[in-house]
This record gives structure tokens, sequence and C-alpha cells, in this order.
């Protein structure tokens, strides 16, 4: 029965739905809103992070020009990627956009919006941001001020470098160094980095009372940021990395504290156990801070340490918690590996197919010895006194990837040592001038950086303003103990303690 008069009412209701709608159309008075015509000034645009940025884009309305601005309410806003679901960030609520510019190198999906505070309309303009990094790439300078340290930068332009003093104030790091300069360096770490921060690329910073990691592109640094986050395991409240090295493409050694630590991210061994003991032994030894590995090549080699309580060389090898003792060769032996000396300098180079070189001195007498050999199979190739002036005042070393000659500083003379005629020649006198660091950099990518031959000399001036006092000098290395021909020249940061270039 119901059914049946809901059927028979259901046309009547329809007709009077019908016609109530038609008498309604004549009831209403239909008004415009105050809608936007133009947004001009919003397209894609590039910005420096650390930078100010201004972008001045005006509005035009149906009813009026937008410069009343009691009368809008303003939104700057971006996603981190198009089409995203995450939440919508906000730079700014101003008409016009005037900031420095903190967000780091990437792309950013932007709009711009304008609400219509009498109608609570809201209109927007989408545009891309690219936000770029002018210190972008160069040379990492840890330098000595008045005995604290303080990073320093050459970053690249496109036409040179730039000095930039106190690079971690200068972009807002957040990152204060205490004691004094120990270390920097920087490598590719891969996806899988270990505790502290997420970033295929790390630039360690330290000191002898920390080491710490900064943001790969913008500097930062937070407090997980530090060296003793990626360790697993216990260590001293005050630790701190001598030397952090690369060895090959996924591995990389550290020494801290006279321990040896592996990463491995092939294998996902981090930074725990110290390496430094060898199997049968009951008591760890202390490692002089050096490490003798290849940083380019590909396939796995060993790792060279010194061991400082007993004298000796030591090798580690693949993912083992442990060091083995080097055998002295039954053939060519031309020491023993067991040396009885002191470890002053060890550095593994491309130059003669890839060896160890190492600086060695008699505790009794002074002398200094030059013993290389293979650190894959051991092989000997040379023995002998380094001689010449003011070996026993050296200071700094370095050692040629092309021709194998040993370069030695005194106060402010270079000297060069060619091992094959047992000679010596001054090749640099900086008069008052001190030499605070000799090296060969170490690219990865030759092509790119061609540049790994070159000695870099850095020196100071110690009549000179502290903090400004200091040079860095790029020289070409001729063979047949030719004259170094200088490339380069920068000046006006500190004494350089440490580098490392920042590539990209």
């Amino acid at each position: 029965m119901l059914k049946k008069i809901y059927l028979c009412f259901l046309p009547f209701i329809a007709i009077f739905l019908l016609a109530s709608c038609k008498k309604d159309l004549g009831n209403y008075d239909y008004n415009e809103i105050n809608a936007v015509k133009e947004f001009i000034g919003i397209q894609d645009v590039t910005a420096i992070y650390g930078k100010r940025f201004i972008m001045k884009p005006e509005v035009s309305f149906t009813q009026d020009n937008g410069t009343d601005t009691s009368k809008y309410s303003y939104e700057w806003a971006y996603y981190t990627s198009f089409g995203s679901s995450d939440a919508v960030f906000v730079l700014a609520n101003t008409r016009y956009l005037d900031v420095n510019m903190s967000l780091v190198t990437g792309t950013y999906y932007f709009y711009y919006g304008v609400t219509d505070k009498a109608t609570g309309v809201k209109y927007r303009k989408a545009f891309k941001m690219r936000v770029e990094n002018e210190i972008n790439e160069g040379w990492f300078l840890m330098c000595d001020v008045n005995g604290s340290a303080r990073l320093d930068m050459l970053a690249k332009t496109t036409t040179g470098f730039n000095v930039i003093n106190d690079l971690l104030t200068t972009t807002g790091s957040g990152l204060v160094l205490s004691g004094s300069p120990k270390m920097v360096y920087n490598y590719e770490m891969g996806v899988s980095t270990g505790p502290g921060l997420n970033a295929g690329y790390a630039i360690y910073v330290g000191t002898n009372q920390g080491t710490e990691r900064i943001d790969p592109d913008n500097f930062k640094w937070k407090s997980n940021y530090t060296l003793k986050n990626e360790i697993y395991g216990p260590v001293a409240s005050n630790f701190y990395a001598d030397v952090v090295q690369r060895s090959g493409s996924t591995r990389s050694y550290m020494i801290g504290g006279g321990d040896a630590y592996l990463y491995d991210r092939v294998n996902q061994i981090r930074y725990s156990a110290p390496l430094n003991i060898i199997n049968g032994e009951l008591k760890a030894f202390n490692i002089a801070p050096f490490i003798a590995t290849n940083e380019v090549e590909t396939i796995e080699i060993p790792a060279i340490f010194y061991d400082t309580d007993n004298k000796r060389f030591v090798k580690h090898m693949g993912s083992a918690g442990s060091c083995t003792v080097i055998p002295d060769p039954a053939a060519g032996k031309l020491f023993s590996f067991s040396t009885g000396l002191d470890l002053v300098y060890m550095t593994y180079v491309t130059f003669n197919g890839g060896e160890v070189f190492s600086v060695l001195k008699d505790p009794q007498s002074g002398k200094k010895y030059l013993a290389r050999f293979n650190g894959t199979n051991n092989a000997q190739s040379y023995y002998g006194e380094i001689t010449g002036a003011d070996i026993d005042k050296a200071e700094n070393f370095a050692v040629s990837p092309d021709f194998g000659y040993l370069f030695y500083s005194a106060a402010g003379k270079v000297y060069e040592f060619d091992m094959s005629l047992k000679t010596t020649k001054l090749m640099l006198d900086k008069g008052a001038d001190r030499v605070s660091l000799l090296k060969f950099q170490t690219f990865i990518n030759t092509t790119k950086y061609p540049d790994g031959n070159k000695l870099i000399v850095c020196s100071y001036n110690p009549t000179q303003e502290e903090g400004k006092n200091g040079k860095m000098e790029i020289f070409g290395v001729p063979s047949i103990n030719g004259d170094l021909v200088l490339a380069n020249t920068y000046s006006g940061f500190g004494k350089v303690k440490s580098l490392v270039y920042r590539t990209r």
C-alpha cells in the first residue's frame, strides 16, 4: 500500500520541485567576486643558497589593482617534489619574497598564494625554483689561526677560486670548532653511510677535541653528525680521528687514539672493533697515524699500517677483524718489515705499479731511511739512507706519483730527494716564510681533475696577520730533477695543516 502511494506521488513531487527551482531563479542577485586577472613577475627561477633572493610579483584583480595589502593575505610555499603528497612548507607570508635563501640545493615546486580576505577565496600561481650553492666545489683548508682550528675554503668559480675565510661561520653551518686543527677529508661513501648522516658524500672536519661531519651541499651540522656516532662500540668522550681515508670504491679506514677501524659498505661492516691486533698475540698495539692504500682502485687491495709499539709494518686485508704480520721476503730482501725504527711518514703512490713509500728514523742515530715495497705481494724495491741538506730538520713529506721523488721541507725550504741518483736538490727557498704542508692530492676522476701529479706547497708568513697569512702554491713536477713549475698561487687564509679537494 505504501509503495503504491509513493509511486503515485513521485511525479507530483518532481513537478513541484522543478517549478520551485524555476521560480527561485528570479529571486537571487548574482554579484561577481573580486577575482585575479593576472599574475605578473612569477616565473621559474634560480636562487643561490645563502644569498639574498627577491621576487616582486604584481597581481591584478577584476575589481582593484591589488595594491591595498590590508585586503589580502599572502603565502610562498613549496613541495619538495612535483605531485608530492608530503606536507606543504611555507617559506614566507609576505606580499613580496625577500629572504636569505636557506633551502638546500635542489629543485622545488613553489606556489605564490593570494587570498582575498573578504571572500576567503585563494588564488595560486605555480613556478619552479632551482636552488644552487655558489660555494659548490673547491679546496677545503683546515687552518691554524692563533693555535685554534678554522676551516677555510678556496671556492671554485667560473673564472678561478675565491677565498672564503671561516667557511662554517660564513655559511651558518652551526658547527663551532674547538681545539687545534687535525684533518679535513671528503669522499664518496655510497648509499649506505652508517649512522649520523644520510648522504652519500662525506665531509669530515677534525680537531684534537673531536671529529664531525657536515652536510655535503650546504655544510650544515647537527649534533648527531659526529664521527663517534658512526662507531659501533664504546669510544672515549674526547675521541677524534687522526686520519680518515678511502680505500677503493667501497671501503674506508680511520685511525684515532692509536686504533685502526674499517668501514666496508658491501659487507655492511661499520667502524667497530679496532683492527690493530694480530691473531695469536695477546695484546693490541698502537697504530701510527698513516694509512697506505690505493684510494682510487676499484678492486680490493690491502691497507698497510705501522705498529709503533713493536716497530713493524702490518697489513689488513678484506673484512678481517685483525691485521697480519708481513713476512720478510725469501728473496730480494732489502730490509726487515720489523724495522725497529720509528715511522716518520708513509703513503701509497701509483709509481712503479703502486707502492708504499715510508720514511723511517733511527731513534739512536737520528738518520732517516726510505723504504719502498709493494703492499700486495710484499716485494721490496728500495731501502737506503736519505741524505741531503736539512733532512734532520725535515717536517713535511710528499711523494710524486709519477716519478717517485721524495719531497721534504725544513722551515722555508723544500727539497727533492732522488733515490736513484741519491741526490738532494733545493727546489724552493721561501726565505722567512715557513712551509706548513706538502701534498699531492689524489683525485678519483683523473679525466676531470688531471692535476694529481702536481705538488702542493702550503706556507705562511709569521709576520703577517694571523688568519690571512697563509699561502697555497701548486707546482708542476718535471722529470730529470727539473725545476718546479708554478701553476697557481692563492693566499689570504690561515696556516694550512690539512687540505682536500671537494669534487663535483
